[in-house]
């Protein structure tokens, strides 16, 4: 069934997670199942932020690669898909003494059946990329099949219940760990695309580690993706045009929860692009000698901004602004 070039973590949640977490009519988070009591009070030295889209090969790929310190996952992505490929990566990791790092996964810490095994959010609206992307998240991304609902009889919990929902906790659970767990660190596992810089939860996480000190580990795929000399600055722009205003989120709700809780939406967003940008930031060593680009980028966004609706010079203008560099 697992094709690992074409499954996404969204495909491994829905196909495998919440099935293997299904008990006899009661559902689990999977990191606490039963038979894994032995891994209980144990704290994570690591919290993964990653976008569901990404593909689950990648995911691992970039957590085994920073286990091992590294900061790029596309060589240990194209090994664990040789034949014996995870042994000699499960022998680097007990080389380095590096097997017994604890991360935490939303995908398996969350108990997806306090949420959403049982069906799907509410559709966006139709011909939009959010819609299109929440249409992808229902069907196998191979097969195309609607993904199976779980009929466990847990209860389901959501933001218009704080309390109880497990989806909510991620600024509270970074507190905790930052302080009862030596050396925690944040883990940004990032995809081909930097859709992690778009998602309304990944961006909070982002933030919230950053005015928290919380340090930052960054893996890509390849650097070269921000190699300068590429001639392809797409990444750049989307990256230094980012506002959480635009940023997405599986159900709107969400989306909506997270920008409550933002008071001044300008600063939030000054704080993410120091966040990525800054000389301590995400990408600042990797994007020496932008700074003429970064400049552009970011007078676009401040055009944009002043400009709605775009009239078509303006329009002209901000693309002209963005092809700079």
């Amino acid at each position: 069934w697992y094709d690992p070039r074409r499954h996404t973590t969204n495909d491994i949640v829905r196909a495998a997670i919440i099935p293997l977490s299904h008990r006899a009519g009661r559902g689990w988070a999977f990191a606490n199942l039963p038979e894994r009591s032995d891994a209980g009070g144990l704290l994570p030295e690591r919290m993964v932020t990653h976008d569901w889209r990404n593909l689950f090969l990648h995911l691992v790929a970039a957590i085994l690669a920073d286990a091992l310190g590294k900061d790029e996952y596309g060589a240990i992505a194209s090994k664990l898909c040789l034949e014996g490929g995870p042994e000699v990566v499960r022998q680097q990791l007990e080389e380095t003494g590096a097997t017994h790092r604890r991360y935490w996964i939303c995908a398996f810490c969350v108990n997806q059946h306090l949420g959403i095994c049982a069906g799907f959010s509410p559709p966006p609206p139709a011909d939009t990329p959010e819609f299109r992307r929440w249409e992808a998240n229902r069907r196998d991304s191979v097969s195309g099949d609607l993904h199976t609902c779980c009929r466990c009889i847990e209860p389901k919990f959501f933001l218009d219940a704080p309390d109880e929902c497990e989806m909510n906790k991620f600024d509270d659970m970074m507190a905790l760990l930052s302080h009862e767990a030596p050396d925690f660190r944040q883990l940004i596992a990032i995809d081909r695309h930097f859709d992690v810089f778009t998602r309304v939860w990944c961006v909070a996480e982002l933030v919230q580690a950053h005015r928290a000190q919380i340090p930052q580990n960054v893996c890509l795929m390849s650097k070269k993706a921000l190699d300068a000399d590429t001639g392809d600055l797409g990444i750049y722009i989307k990256l230094a045009t980012l506002t959480v205003a635009d940023c997405s989120a599986s159900c709107s709700e969400d989306k909506d929860a997270i920008l409550r809780k933002i008071s001044d939406i300008p600063e939030f967003d000054a704080q993410l692009q120091a966040a990525i940008f800054g000389s301590s930031g995400l990408l600042g060593r990797e994007l020496v000698g932008f700074d003429v680009l970064y400049t552009a980028a970011r007078t676009a966004l401040r055009v944009k901004a002043a400009a709605r609706p775009f009239d078509h010079r303006t329009a002209a203008l901000v693309r002209s602004v963005s092809r700079l560099g």
